[in-house]
């Protein structure tokens, strides 16, 4: 994969990246908030020898020892018998190890420096102690360096820095948790969306459409909230959705420069991906071109043609095929300014296959391309029942709709194979539901994202 592969696939993921990020920063800052606060407090001693000589050697001589002492006593801080001391002396219900936990001691490189810090949860008691152990590792010293029989210590412990209340607390962090889980946030953000990405099934552009289908994107839908408020375009403009249509009318007259296209099922493999709104506004789109066009509701088990026009759908095409009502009164012209005719459903039959299988079928396909109508047929969607198939091979062939980002791959392949093999011609896919990025210009042009094809058009 490729750098803008990956980039498009964050972009279609964002919510999972910034809600990963967001828990994360949450959880850190969390964290921060409900850890016990902890202060240092830190007491310098400077390690010497008493006695020495004036010369340079004895100087020198005074050094090298301390500083070979001074690693030494470093495990002398936190040994029981300071702890114990230091507990006893401040009154603190502390078990020697308890107290060593608190304690750690540290000497600059070459230095004769001590440095004692203290941690604890109150910051007062982290001074006290830090002083405590100060006091006490000092007398602990004079007492292991007193030669036998001698009286004082060759080596001194001075205090060259006491311990200072301390203000802030040095724990919890909370930017540096924070920090962390922004980092581990987008680290888990991006993870998902490339997991989602590789986990997900549904076709993601027109070019998977085209790929699996192995049929051509005769035209794009793109994304619009009002769409599921208001199924059918305005007549008049009709904006970008309308755009959209006409330029699918256009691919569709393309389509009949080598054999004439008067009929064509508009279908889908599954419920709810647009078959029923893309056929009525395509429909209107070719109604607007002048030429007269019929609506047929062939969905016969679950019937919408009727609803998206505003008509009533009491009598149709299962009236017509079964002979209990002529062609002329079961059509319903939609608007007196456009050449657009709806053809119902009808009664609910017991057996939509077999009367979309009859030769009445054909004939009244026949009946209506002979006054030069198109003939565009709402069917049932190809994977649940074969209605659609037997219908696209009495036709001149079938549009498939694909949702972009629902449709499955392994549906769509399905419903394409269900097709070719009851030897229905594919005339073209339609991508719906394509997100839609504007940009206009100067001249109002309309640039689409590269899923919906790339096409620049100027209204």
């Amino acid at each position: 994969m490729v750098v803008t592969q990956y980039l498009r696939i964050f972009r279609s993921h964002w919510l999972v990246i910034l809600i990963a990020l967001a828990l994360s920063a949450g959880a850190g800052l969390a964290y921060s908030l409900a850890g016990e606060k902890v202060y240092s407090s830190t007491v310098q001693l400077f390690v010497s020898t008493t006695g020495a000589g004036q010369d340079s050697s004895d100087l020198n001589q005074g050094s090298t020892f301390t500083q070979q002492r001074v690693k030494s006593y470093i495990d002398f801080v936190d040994s029981p018998e300071v702890t114990t001391a230091v507990a006893q002396d401040l009154g603190l219900r502390l078990t020697p190890d308890e107290m060593a936990r608190k304690i750690d001691a540290v000497s600059p490189l070459n230095t004769v420096l001590l440095n004692i810090t203290v941690e604890d949860g109150r910051p007062a008691q982290a001074q006290r102690i830090a002083e405590a152990v100060a006091q006490q590792f000092s007398v602990l010293i004079a007492q292991i360096e007193t030669p036998t029989g001698g009286r004082v210590s060759p080596v001194k412990i001075s205090i060259t820095r006491h311990a200072a209340l301390p203000t802030e607390p040095i724990l919890p962090r909370t930017e540096l948790n924070v920090a962390f889980g922004l980092i581990a946030g987008l680290a888990l953000g991006l993870g998902g969306a490339l997991l989602r990405h590789n986990l997900d099934r549904s076709v993601r552009s027109r070019d998977a459409i085209a790929r699996l289908i192995g049929a051509p994107v005769i035209g794009s839908v793109s994304e619009d909230s009002a769409a599921s408020s208001h199924k059918l375009m305005p007549i008049q403009d009709g904006g970008i959705r309308g755009e959209e249509f006409r330029h699918l009318r256009t691919n569709i007259r393309f389509l009949s420069v080598d054999r004439q296209i008067g009929s064509f099922v508009v279908t889908s493999a599954m419920p709810g991906e647009g078959k029923t709104s893309t056929a009525s506004n395509l429909a209107i789109a070719l109604a607007q071109a002048g030429q007269p066009v019929v609506v047929v509701d062939a969905d016969m088990r679950r019937p919408s043609v009727a609803d998206t026009f505003g008509i009533s759908g009491a009598v149709g095409l299962a009236d017509v095929l079964l002979g209990e009502v002529s062609l002329r009164d079961a059509v319903q012209k939609w608007r007196p300014d456009l050449p657009l005719y709806i053809l119902p459903s009808g009664q609910t039959p017991p057996n939509p296959s077999e009367l979309l299988g009859s030769q009445q079928l054909e004939k009244l396909i026949q009946s209506m391309r002979e006054t030069n109508m198109i003939v565009v047929f709402d069917s049932p969607p190809l994977l649940p029942v074969t209605d659609a198939a037997v219908l696209a091979r009495a036709t001149d062939g079938a549009l498939l709709v694909a949702r972009v980002g629902k449709t499955r791959t392994d549906q769509l392949e399905t419903a394409a194979e269900a097709l070719r093999t009851a030897n229905a011609p594919i005339l073209g896919t339609i991508a719906n539901r394509v997100r839609r990025r504007k940009k206009a210009d100067g001249y109002g042009a309309y640039t689409y994202s590269a899923q919906a094809g790339g096409q620049r058009r100027a209204r």
